[in-house]
C-alpha cells in the first residue's frame, strides 16, 4: 500500500534502507523532481548510470505498483513546490514548510494505529517514554504531558538506565520509545529487552524501514528529516514534529478519559497556583520586613 506521504518525504523515510545503487536513483530524483515527469525509464537509466530494473526496485520500495503511478506522485509533488515557492528563510515561508512536514506525519499514519496506542496508554499500568539525545527532550515532554492527565508514567533518557528498566519491565507496562532515525543503537539495545519480557513497546520514527520500527508492536512515523537538511540544525524542527504525534495520541487518549483528566488537570493546576501564591506572599512579606 503506498503512503501518503509526500514524494519527497517518502525518499527521504527509506532513503537509509536503499543499496548503493538505488541511492543514486533516490539523489538523482530529489534534485530533480521538476522535470522528471518527462523522463521515460530508459532516459533515467542513462542518466543516472544505472539499470531500468534498479530504478523499478526503487519505485516499489516506495510502494508504487508501476512507474505511471510513481508519475502521478511526482505531478503531485512538483503542484505543492509550485505552491510552496516562498524563501523558508522568512518567518511565514517556514512556517509553511513546518505545516508540510505535519501533513506528512498525519498521512503517514492510520488513526488506528493512533487510537491502539492510546489504549494501550489507558490499559497500562506503567507507562516508560524512552529517548536520548534529541529525541530525550521528546520522550520527558510526553512524561510530564500524560503525568497531568492521571497516567503512571515516566521519561528515560539515560542510556544506562533505559538499559537496566527495560531488563525489569513487566506485561502489563508499556514502553513508548522515541527515535529520529530509528537505527539508535542504545535505543535497540533496549527495545530487544522490552520485547523479550513480552512488554508492549510503541515506536516513533522517522524511518519506515529502520531496525526500531521492526520491533514495534505499533509503529507509528513522523516526516524525515536529514541531518544534511538546512532546516534540522540542532533537530528543534525533530522535536516539534515528535511531539505532534504526541498530541495526537493524547487528544485521544483525553477523549476517552475525560472526565479523569479534567480532574487532574484541575488538581495540578491548583496545586501550583498555591505554590506561586505562597511564594508571592513570602517575598512580599520578606520586603516588608526588610
Amino acid at each position: 500500500m503506498t503512503t501518503t506521504m509526500s514524494l519527497s518525504s517518502q525518499i527521504k523515510s527509506i532513503y537509509p534502507s536503499l543499496t548503493k545503487a538505488e541511492k543514486k536513483v533516490a539523489d538523482y530524483i530529489l534534485k530533480h523532481l521538476d522535470i522528471l515527469n518527462t523522463k521515460t525509464l530508459s532516459q533515467m537509466s542513462k542518466t543516472v548510470h544505472v539499470g531500468e530494473a534498479t530504478i523499478m526496485r526503487f519505485i516499489y520500495k516506495l510502494g508504487y505498483e508501476n512507474l505511471a503511478q510513481f508519475k502521478v506522485a511526482i505531478i503531485q509533488e512538483n503542484l505543492i513546490n509550485d505552491k510552496s515557492e516562498e524563501d523558508n528563510e522568512s518567518a511565514e515561508g517556514y512556517a509553511k514548510f513546518v505545516y508540510k512536514l505535519l501533513k506528512d506525519t498525519i498521512r503517514a499514519n492510520a488513526k488506528e494505529d493512533i487510537e491502539k496506542v492510546a489504549k494501550l496508554i489507558e490499559t497500562a499500568s506503567h507507562v516508560y517514554f524512552f529517548g536520548n539525545g534529541t529525541s530525550g527532550y521528546s520522550a520527558q515532554v510526553a512524561a510530564y504531558r500524560f503525568f497531568r492527565a492521571g497516567v503512571s508514567c515516566e521519561g528515560i533518557t539515560d542510556v544506562h538506565m533505559m538499559t537496566m528498566k527495560s531488563a525489569l519491565v513487566k506485561k502489563d507496562e508499556l514502553v513508548i520509545a522515541f527515535s529520529q532515525s530509528g537505527d539508535n543503537s542504545d535505543m535497540i539495545h533496549a527495545a530487544k529487552f522490552v520485547k523479550k519480557n513480552q512488554c508492549p513497546i510503541v515506536t516513533i520514527t522517522g524511518r519506515t524501514h529502520s531496525f526500531l520500527s521492526k520491533l514495534g508492536d505499533v509503529s507509528l512515523f513522523h516526516a524525515p528529516l536529514s541531518l544534511t537538511d538546512k532546516s534540522y540544525y540542532g533537530g528543534t524542527l525533530g522535536i516539534i514534529i515528535q511531539e505532534f504525534i504526541l498530541e495526537l495520541i493524547f487528544k485521544i487518549y483525553s477523549q476517552r478519559n475525560l472526565e479523569k483528566v479534567d480532574e487532574i488537570q484541575r488538581v495540578t493546576t491548583l496545586s501550583t497556583d498555591l505554590f506561586h501564591k505562597t511564594l508571592y506572599n513570602d517575598t512580599e512579606k520578606t520586603k516588608d520586613e526588610d
